[in-house]
């Protein structure tokens, strides 16, 4: 299994890096064999969904969420060690 790195880039979209799979609502595959890397969209404004097309900067859109630790009142995000 390759290694896969997502992102969070703040106040923009989630950035993927990797082999992953991306499948839509209705179960179409994108084929995304060309992208070592790619965006994906968090304000909701992209005219490409579900890809980045720079529109948060535009917008000034605000991510409302950050991770927290636990100690600070949180929730950890999972672990992904297996």
């Amino acid at each position: 299994m390759s290694d896969v790195k997502i992102t969070v880039r703040p106040n923009g979209p989630y950035r993927v890096e990797g082999v992953v799979k991306l499948v839509d609502a209705e179960g179409r595959e994108w084929d995304l064999s060309t992208k070592p890397a790619f965006s994906l969209c968090r304000c909701g404004a992209s005219v490409n969904k579900p890809f980045c097309d720079g529109t948060h900067s535009k917008l000034g859109f605000q991510a409302a969420e950050a991770a927290v630790s636990k100690e600070d009142g949180g929730q950890a995000p999972p672990s992904t060690k297996m």
